[in-house]
């Protein structure tokens, strides 16, 4: 944590150089503005200032639209992307938690691990910090425990669905433990 915060002041420094050279830069350009329009007559001077402002106005204002436009588009395009990635997950959950109740069977080791190799491929890729690190957490309940904590393991995934819901864009509430995993599991109050 410490090397973390080091790093952050050892960045933050030279941001803070680029701050104050824009800003010394921005009061010279100010300073040159007024210099100019002090030269210039007052009848001149006024549509000239008038003008310049009406023309920086517009241009900041596309400018600003334009960056927000992409940004917004960027967000679009993530969410394509990782929406389908989570369907599947949910879809794969399901499967895990009711084969044996629809086919007869569980799902077999080999299909769970192919699918936690594959999903785990598609988050580094489209997941954002909090999934991946909630998936972390989930998915090393399994490698190193010998025995699975039932209670640890559901509540784990809870954060996870909780994480995933935050990441395709919804408002999260504060939810209470367990309200996520009564939408699918009956007996979830046993373990509250």
């Amino acid at each position: 944590m410490d090397s973390n915060s080091s790093k952050n002041k050892k960045q933050m420094i030279p941001a803070l150089i680029i701050l104050l050279i824009l800003v010394c830069l921005a009061w010279l350009v100010i300073k040159w503005f007024i210099s100019i329009f002090s030269a210039v007559p007052k009848e001149v001077a006024a549509p000239l200032i008038a003008a310049s402002a009406t023309i920086i106005v517009s241009v900041l204002s596309i400018v600003i639209a334009k960056y927000y436009e992409k940004k917004r588009t960027i967000e679009l395009e993530h969410r394509n992307k990782k929406i389908p990635m989570y369907e599947e997950f949910v879809e794969f959950l399901f499967k895990l938690l009711m084969n044996e109740k629809i086919e007869g069977h569980p799902m077999t080791e080999q299909e769970t691990i192919k699918f936690m190799s594959g999903f785990t491929q598609k988050l580094l890729v489209w997941g954002s910090d909090d999934v991946i690190d909630q998936w972390s957490k989930y998915r090393s309940m399994f490698i190193k425990e010998e025995n699975v904590d039932t209670a640890k393991t559901m509540f784990q995934m809870e954060e996870l669905l909780i994480a995933i819901r935050k990441d395709t864009g919804h408002k999260i509430k504060k939810y209470n433990k367990g309200d996520i995993l009564k939408l699918f599991i009956n007996d979830i109050d046993k373990y509250l």
